[in-house]
């Protein structure tokens, strides 16, 4: 389903698919991509865990991802967290979520 950036990120928390009008924001409900990384995921029991690759982390990936992607997925996220700790949690166990 083709639409707006913020309607992808509610999508993603209603566990729905969708994609804006260029196809670089996507989810198919479970995982929330920008430019094909990875900024969303959702753990086994539902939460819904927002990876915050913006500059106030030390991971800044892009304007678009930090302003247009992330900004509007803040409100639908469980869960904001720096990518780094789901980077450590994957060197322990591959799959966390």
């Amino acid at each position: 389903m083709k639409t707006t950036n913020q309607n992808v990120a509610r999508r993603w928390a209603n566990g729905q698919d969708a994609s804006n009008h260029n196809g670089n924001f996507t989810t198919d409900g479970n995982k929330l991509f920008s430019y094909r990384q990875l900024i969303g995921i959702t753990t086994s029991n539902g939460t819904k865990v927002l990876l915050d690759y913006t500059a106030k982390t030390g991971n800044f990936l892009s304007m678009t991802t930090s302003g247009k992607h992330i900004s509007p997925t803040r409100r639908y996220a469980d869960l904001t967290v720096n990518p780094t700790v789901v980077q450590n949690l994957e060197t322990f166990n591959p799959k966390p979520f």
